[in-house]
């Protein structure tokens, strides 16, 4: 067993490299075939993210809030349950910290810190929980039901932030900012680095202890590899899916609360611009090790960067910078991405025969 797990996690890497250099080979193309300035475009990409301080900044920033997003995938992965609803979670998620920070007088320093932060994991909890409950109530499948939950509730997100909390003194859609004393400070300003990032590492940290190294993580684990057998250990295997559930809905609320207190000090409507749906891809590509969703973070903050940067500074349109990050996106959680679901497809078919004997 030892030797096919780790022919099972070189496997991952190698593919991982492929993966990685056939992304790299396309944009080389498409920054050839595109632009004027070929050099140019190129070494915006690969080196604009390291121009100076602020770029290098909003890149580690931007990777702290990918980190947490993918942790969040990661958790609901651990169990065998796909959370589709991040992007709500995490929006509504930070509308509940700006609140909650909103009510609070600035000399709340720390404890307003926490109590934002929990409002924002709270909030998506709730909805992690719900897709949760109705799994193991009433069988639907989480992912429909994170899914459709997620996407009703962005709307009276929108309604928030445009309605009861739009910040009358602005022309746009955005709630007034939270007070300075909540927020957390900047390491390299005017970019978007903050403290939130040792949040972030705080949190990696704890999930690669709680998943490797106590009974609630090994047995989350085992009901996610083997339903059957963690029933026949008497663990409550559709207690765990739930839990991972709420938990990834709450990881998620701390990534939108992390981003409001550290990055955006308000809420904006539509704010999050995918945010949720990239940690899928962060999760993916770390391949189950909450360690590696570190690097894994950095690898799609870099890419985002680059795009930035030659779309600033060189004649690539927007719209060939996204088909870039697409093609990217989509070799490199391919592999990752079928490996999962052919787990998954095999945990049903266990399930279904033991149901058969």
């Amino acid at each position: 067993m030892e030797g096919l797990r780790k022919g099972g996690f070189g496997s991952h890497l190698a593919s991982l490299a492929a993966a990685l250099l056939a992304s790299v080979g396309a944009a080389f193309l498409l920054l050839y075939a595109f632009s004027s300035s070929f050099g140019e475009a190129l070494g915006l990409f690969f080196l604009g993210p390291f121009q100076n301080a602020y770029y290098f900044g909003n890149m580690l920033g931007a990777a702290s809030g990918l980190a947490l997003a993918g942790l969040a995938a990661q958790f609901a992965f651990s169990a065998r349950t796909f959370n589709l609803g991040g992007e709500g979670q995490l929006y509504l998620g930070a509308i509940a910290a700006t609140a909650a920070c909103l009510a609070l007088p600035e000399e709340s320093g720390l404890l307003g810190k926490a109590i934002g932060l929990a409002a924002g994991s709270a909030a998506g909890a709730l909805l992690g929980a719900l897709s949760g409950f109705l799994r193991r109530r009433l069988g639907v499948d989480e992912l429909l039901s994170s899914f459709l939950l997620s996407s009703a509730l962005v709307y009276a997100g929108d309604f928030l932030v445009s309605g009861p909390l739009q910040d009358p003194a602005s022309n746009f859609q955005t709630s007034p900012a939270v007070p300075e004393g909540l927020r957390f400070a900047r390491l390299l300003p005017p970019s978007s680095l903050s403290t939130a990032a040792l949040l972030a590492l705080a949190a990696l940290a704890a999930a690669w202890f709680i998943l490797g190294r106590t009974r609630f993580g090994f047995e989350l684990r085992l009901s996610g590899k083997n339903a059957e057998f963690a029933r026949y250990c008497g663990i409550d295997a559709g207690r765990y899916a739930a839990a991972s559930l709420a938990i990834s809905g709450a990881l998620n609320g701390l990534a939108g609360a992390a981003l409001i207190l550290g990055t955006y000090n308000k809420a904006m409507k539509g704010f999050s611009a995918g945010l949720g749906w990239t940690g899928i891809a962060v999760a993916l590509v770390a391949g189950g090790s909450p360690l590696a969703l570190l690097p894994a973070a950095l690898f799609f903050a870099y890419l985002d960067a680059g795009a930035k940067a030659v779309m600033i500074g060189a004649d690539v349109t927007s719209e060939i910078v996204g088909v870039i990050q697409a093609i990217v996106f989509f070799l490199v959680t391919a592999r990752a991405l079928d490996s999962l679901v052919a787990r998954r497809a095999a945990a049903r078919a266990g399930r279904a025969a033991g149901g058969r004997g």
